[in-house]
């Protein structure tokens, strides 16, 4: 196992699993039960209290006692001194997950590439279930994206990141998370529904899903291709939107746009799209052909985390390489 150093004298940093401007995130194993966890230490950008939000911690505590297997589960919230190779020991407040493959997210699954409809249904409807969790118990999360989605050892998607989620989710002002996943009403500056916020940015990750990119950059006004989806040009969005030779169905066509639509209102409910036309498909399968697609999207995803890590291995090797013909 490798160590990197130690945190709070309780847990072993194995590895730097991600990180971003608000968070960092390290693979860790506890000393005293050697079970494997995630670490997330605040990023270098937020104001150096060394301490989390209270609003984001009651949030978390709220999610701990959700029973949801899509939802990446909090333990505890703590204080304590992290001691890295070769950096100055500093004291930092910290949280801890259950494990899972942070560094396997749904956002590097799809650097190699879109899933098949009928792949990314199953994979979708888990996403959802998952967010309907968390709207239930009245909580609204405003950073849906890719990046905030990992699997598990056994490929099922987790919700982790909760760093702009809101337990008020009406008259909601602040802007969110990231900019091409939020509704045209936060551009407006006009107060609006924390869980509208969500299907919009659930919208947005279906075509991620399904097309392998963005639907649209934003849905700022001079955004052409959700100004195409505002004024209902649709033939003329799809026109522009899809690559050659990519036939998509039309019940997912009509899903996407319900669940961007500009107004708030128009857009269904997680019910609602869980019993959409689109999911039939796999709604009314029954257990024998639902596991043989359930070991379908598992094995595609093993192979895409395999490639990964190939991918990843290429490049350490070629940095090893590059460093030492420097010296040469």
């Amino acid at each position: 196992m490798q160590n990197l150093g130690t945190l709070d004298n309780q847990y072993t940093i194995i590895s730097l699993a991600s990180d971003d401007i608000y968070r960092i995130y390290y693979a860790a194993r506890g000393n005293q039960n050697q079970i494997n966890y995630i670490i997330a230490i605040e990023g270098n950008n937020h104001d150096n209290n060394n301490d989390f939000p209270a609003n984001e911690i009651n949030i978390l505590n709220i999610l701990h006692n959700v029973n949801n297997p899509y939802i990446l589960h909090f333990i505890i919230h703590g204080n304590g001194q992290l001691i890295l190779q070769n950096e100055q020991p500093r004291n930092v407040a910290y949280l801890v997950f259950e494990n899972a493959n942070i560094n396997f997210s749904l956002f590097a699954c799809l650097t190699l590439g879109r899933f098949q409809e009928r792949h990314a249904k199953l994979i979708f409807k888990k996403i959802l279930n998952g967010i309907q969790a968390i709207h239930n118990a009245n909580i609204c999360n405003r950073d849906i994206n890719p990046g905030n989605i990992i699997f598990d050892d056994n490929y099922n998607p987790k919700i982790y990141s909760f760093d702009f989620s809101c337990l008020n989710a009406n008259n909601l002002q602040d802007r969110g998370g990231k900019i091409e996943f939020a509704p045209p009403e936060i551009f407006a500056n006009q107060p609006y529904n924390g869980f509208k916020y969500d299907i919009f940015s659930l919208g947005q990750l279906l075509f991620y899903l399904v097309v392998g990119r963005f639907g649209f950059q934003s849905s700022r006004d001079n955004d052409s291709h959700y100004t195409l989806i505002r004024n209902h040009q649709y033939d003329d969005y799809w026109k522009l939107s899809l690559p050659q030779n990519l036939n998509l169905s039309d019940n997912f066509k009509n899903l996407f746009f319900r669940m961007v639509a500009h107004n708030p209102s128009e857009r269904p409910t997680i019910e609602q799209i869980l019993n959409d036309e689109w999911m039939q498909e796999i709604n009314n399968l029954n257990a024998e052909d639902l596991n043989i697609l359930e070991n379908q999207v598992q094995q595609e995803l093993q192979n895409r985390r395999n490639n990964l890590l190939n991918i990843q291995q290429q490049i350490q090797q070629q940095n090893i390489e590059q460093e030492e013909n420097q010296y040469r």
